[in-house]
C-alpha cells in the first residue's frame, strides 16, 4: 500500500506544479478525488480528457503503454480483452414455460442466481432460441421426437447474444451508426453545444420481439445505444445494458455524446458524470435500463471512465472495473535486466530484453531452496524499486452502481493492487465486494509475480487484505462460496487454495492442495464439494511443462485445512479443449439430476512425422460432449457421449469446427447438444442414444479458421 501512496502523492505534486506554473483557470471544476461530478459541455470534455491524459502519463514517467508521445491527436491504447469464467449456484430466475414445455429445463448457467446473463442460446422448457451465424433461430424442441425448426429470422447486423422471458425475445446486436438518417444533431438538457453526430462510430441494438407466435416474431422496439455491446444481465423484469465507446481526441471534431434512439429520434440523452482520476486512456461507459415486458426505456447515465473489460453484478449493484497500467520508467532509465543463471557454469549472466519465459524455464528446474531464496530477492527488489520509481504494475479500478428497479445511481468508486482474471474474480457478500486479483512486478531477476484477496466495504475503501499468496504463480480461477474463497494458481502445478474471510478485515488461508494440471473453472458441487474443469499437464524431456489433455477434478473440503481430490477424469491429449474452459456457459450442471456436460473438441493420437514423405499422420478429432455424473465420495462416472463429427486428419488445425459442440441444455429427460451443424437430442437415460437431429448447417464441415500448423 506504500507505493500507491507515494505514486498518488507524486501524481498531486504533478498537478500542483502544473497549475502553478501555468497559472492559468480553467472551465472545468475538478472534484476532489472520487467524487462524482456532471459535464455541462463539450468543450469541459474535451479540456477534461486532454489535461488528464496528459498527467496521468506525467505522473507515470512521461510515457504510454503503446510507446506513443503525448499530443492533442493522441491514439488511446486498445483495453486487455477479458476472459469469461464460471458460475453460482447455476440457475438463472426462472422464466415462465412457453405453451406445454416441459417444466423441468435447464437455464443459462449463472454467477448469481436470480441474476440472468444473456447468451446466445436460451431455452423456456418447450422451445430453443439460438443465434446461429446471421439468422435467429427458434426450435420447437420439445418434445424431441417432433423436433424441428419453426422460423429464422436474418439479422442485418452482427449478433451478440439474447434474452428471453415469457413472449419476449431480447436480441444485441451492433454494427455501424447510419449516417445520415435520425434528426440531425441532438441536445441533451444542460449539455447545450454538445450535438450528437452520425457516422461510423459503432452502436448497439437492443431489438425486443414478441414471439407469442413463434412461428412469426415481431418487432416492438429496436433501440440503437451508442458505442459497442459490453454486457448485459436481467433482474426479474429489469434488464440492464452496458455499451462502451472509446474517446479519441481529434481537432476540429465534435465530441460524440451516447445517446438512446429509437425510431431515428432520441429518446434518452444520459447526463455524462466524471471523476477526478487521471487516466492514460478514455471511454463513454454507458449503462441504458429497460423494462423487457413493455419494452420501454426506464433509465441511462453515462461515465467517463477508463476503458472497463469485467463486470459482475449483484442483484443491487454493478461492479464495472478496467486495468490501470502504471508504465512509471522515467527518461534515461534502463529497462529491467533479466538475470538468467548459467546452469552449466554455475554463474549468473544478464542480457537486457531476453524473456521471462526464459525465467520460468530456469525457475522451474530449481531446487526448493533455490526457488525460495530467487523469490526472497524478488521482494527486497519490489520493496526497492518504489522508490527508485522503475515498477511496472497494473492495478484494477472498480465502479460500483446501484441499480434498483431499472433505476441507476452512481455509488462509489475503489481500487485494488493486480489485475482480475474474470468476472469470478469479485464477489459481493453481506454489504462488501471481495476481490481476487494477480500482481505483477518487474526486477532485475525478472517478473516477481504473486497474488492477493482483498476486501471492500460499501463505500468501496479496503478493509482488510491477504497479499503474496502463491509466489511465481497466478490465478486460473476462482470461487467464492459464502465466507470462504477457493482459488487455483499455477505455475508447474495446480495449489488449490482455501481461503477465509469470515472475518472480512482479516482473510487467512486455511488450507492447500497441490496438484499436477490446473483448474479454469470451479463450480460448487455443495458446499463441501467443488468441481474444477481445466488441463492436465506434464513434465516434458526440457524439465518445462506441457499442456495435456482435459482434466476433470473434484475437490472434498469438509476438512478445511486438508483439501483432497477424491476423483479425476483425463480427456483426450494435448491439442483437446472445451468451450467451458473459456466461457461458463457452456457448462451444464444440474445435481437433482446427477448430471454434468462437458463439450469437448477431444485430440486423440497426436500423430507422427512420417520419415519417407515427410507427411504429419494423425491425429484423430472427435466433437461432441461428454456426460457424467457425480459421487462426492469417490468422483466422477461416465454416462455416455454424445458425438457430432469426427475426422481423421493428414493436417492438424487449431481451430472451431462447425461440429464443435458449444452448447447443451436439458428439458424434461431430453439431453439437447448444440453446435454450429446441429443440434441433437439424446435421452438422460440412455445417452448414446440419438432421438432426434435438427439440422442447422448442411454445408460440408469447416473449420474456423483454418490455421495449418504442420505438413
Amino acid at each position: 500500500m506504500v507505493r500507491y501512496a507515494i505514486l498518488f502523492l507524486a501524481a498531486v505534486l504533478i498537478v500542483l506544479g502544473a497549475v502553478l506554473a501555468c497559472g492559468c483557470t480553467s472551465s472545468t471544476v475538478t472534484p476532489s478525488a472520487g467524487e462524482i461530478k456532471k459535464f455541462s459541455s463539450a468543450d469541459e470534455i474535451r479540456q477534461y480528457i486532454e489535461e488528464n491524459t496528459k498527467l496521468a502519463a506525467e505522473a507515470e514517467g512521461g510515457y504510454y503503454t503503446n510507446g506513443a508521445t503525448l499530443s492533442r491527436d493522441i491514439a488511446i491504447a486498445p483495453p486487455q480483452a477479458a476472459v469469461a469464467e464460471a458460475s453460482s449456484k447455476g440457475l438463472a430466475a426462472p422464466i415462465p414455460s412457453a405453451g406445454t414445455g416441459a417444466s423441468d429445463y435447464s437455464q443459462t448457467n449463472v454467477q448469481v442466481a436470480g441474476v440472468d446473463e444473456p447468451d446466445f442460446v436460451k431455452n423456456d422448457g418447450k422451445y430453443i432460441y439460438l443465434i446461429s451465424g446471421d439468422t435467429l433461430t427458434i426450435v420447437d424442441a420439445y418434445p424431441a421426437t417432433s423436433a424441428a425448426i419453426v422460423s429464422q429470422t436474418t439479422l442485418d447486423d452482427t449478433p451478440k447474444e439474447i434474452f428471453v422471458s415469457g413472449n419476449r425475445l431480447v436480441l444485441f446486436m451492433t454494427g455501424p451508426a447510419l449516417s445520415g438518417s435520425g434528426d440531425g444533431p441532438v441536445y441533451a438538457e444542460g449539455l447545450k453545444a454538445m450535438p450528437y453526430y452520425r457516422g461510423y462510430n459503432p452502436v448497439t441494438h437492443a431489438v425486443f420481439y414478441d414471439i407469442s407466435d413463434r412461428k412469426s416474431p415481431v418487432v416492438v422496439k429496436d433501440y440503437e445505444i451508442d458505442g459497442d455491446y459490453f454486457d448485459a444481465r436481467l433482474i426479474k423484469n429489469n434488464l440492464y445494458l452496458v455499451t462502451r465507446e472509446q474517446v479519441y481526441l481529434y481537432k476540429e471534431e465534435e465530441i460524440i455524446v451516447p445517446c438512446v434512439r429509437a425510431g431515428g429520434k432520441c429518446v434518452v440523452t444520459p447526463d455524462v458524470y466524471y471523476f477526478d482520476n487521471p487516466e492514460r486512456q478514455y471511454a463513454f461507459t454507458t449503462v441504458s435500463s429497460f423494462d423487457i415486458n413493455g419494452g420501454n426505456e426506464k433509465d441511462a447515465k453515462t461515465y467517463l471512465v477508463g476503458s472497463g473489460n469485467i463486470m459482475y453484478v449483484s442483484p443491487d449493484a454493478m461492479y464495472i472495473s478496467y486495468q490501470k497500467y502504471h508504465n512509471i520508467y522515467r527518461s534515461g532509465v534502463p529497462e529491467p535486466v533479466f538475470a538468467v543463471e548459467d546452469r552449466a557454469s554455475g554463474s549468473s549472466g544478464s542480457s537486457s530484453g531476453v524473456s521471462t519465459q526464459v525465467l520460468w524455464e530456469d525457475f522451474n528446474k530449481m531446487s526448493e531452496a533455490e526457488k525460495q531464496r530467487v523469490i526472497a530477492e524478488m521482494k527486497a527488489q519490489e520493496k526497492e524499486k518504489v522508490v527508485k520509481r522503475e515498477i511496472d504494475q497494473t492495478t484494477t479500478v472498480i465502479h460500483k452502481i446501484a441499480i434498483e428497479n431499472g433505476a441507476i445511481t452512481y455509488l462509489a468508486r475503489g481500487e485494488v493492487p493486480g489485475y482480475l482474471d474474470s468476472q469470478f474474480s469479485m464477489d459481493e457478500y453481506n454489504g462488501n465486494l471481495r476481490v481476487a486479483t494477480t500482481s505483477n512486478v518487474y526486477t532485475s531477476r525478472g517478473l516477481y509475480e504473486y497474488n492477493n484477496v482483498f476486501v471492500l466495504d460499501s463505500g468501496m475503501k479496503t478493509i482488510g487484505e491477504l497479499t503474496h499468496v502463491a509466489e511465481q504463480e497466478k490465478i486460473y480461477s476462482t470461487r467464492f462460496m459464502g465466507d470462504r474463497l477457493y482459488m487455483v494458481t499455477f505455475r508447474r502445478v495446480d495449489p488449490f487454495f482455501v481461503i477465509d474471510l469470515s472475518t472480512p478485515e482479516k482473510p487467512k488461508i486455511l488450507g492447500k492442495l497441490k496438484i499436477p494440471g490446473y483448474s479454469d473453472y470451479l463450480h460448487p458441487y455443495d458446499g463441501n464439494t467443488i468441481i474444477g474443469l481445466g488441463k492436465e499437464t506434464a513434465t516434458n524431456d526440457w524439465g518445462g511443462v506441457s499442456t495435456q489433455g482435459l482434466k476433470l477434478a473434484l475437490f472434498d473440503v469438509s476438512d478445511v485445512e486438508h483439501p483432497r481430490q477424491v476423483g479425476k477424469v483425463e480427456i483426450g491429449d494435448a491439442g483437446s479443449d472445451s468451450a467451458a474452459l473459456y466461457d461458463h456457459k457452456a457448462f451444464l450442471f444440474s445435481r437433482e439430476r446427477d448430471l454434468i456436460v462437458i463439450p469437448a473438441r477431444v485430440v486423440v493420437n497426436q500423430g507422427t512425422m512420417t520419415a519417407d514423405t515427410g507427411k504429419y499422420t494423425g491425429p484423430r478429432v472427435w466433437y461432441g460432449a461428454y456426460v457424467f455424473g457425480v459421487d462426492p465420495a469417490t468422483g466422477f462416472v461416465l454416462k455416455g457421449t454424445v458425438e457430432h463429427g469426427s475426422h481423421d486428419e493428414t493436417y492438424y488445425w487449431y481451430g472451431s469446427s462447425k461440429n464443435e459442440v458449444k452448447r447443451s441444455l436439458y428439458i424434461g429427460d431430453m439431453l439437447y447438444t448444440l453446435s454450429t451443424a446441429k443440434i441433437l437430442a439424446n435421452p438422460i437415460n440412455n445417452i448414446n442414444q440419438t432421438a432426434a437431429t435438427v439440422t442447422l448447417d448442411s454445408r460440408d464441415d469447416v473449420l474456423y479458421p483454418p490455421v495449418r500448423v504442420l505438413e
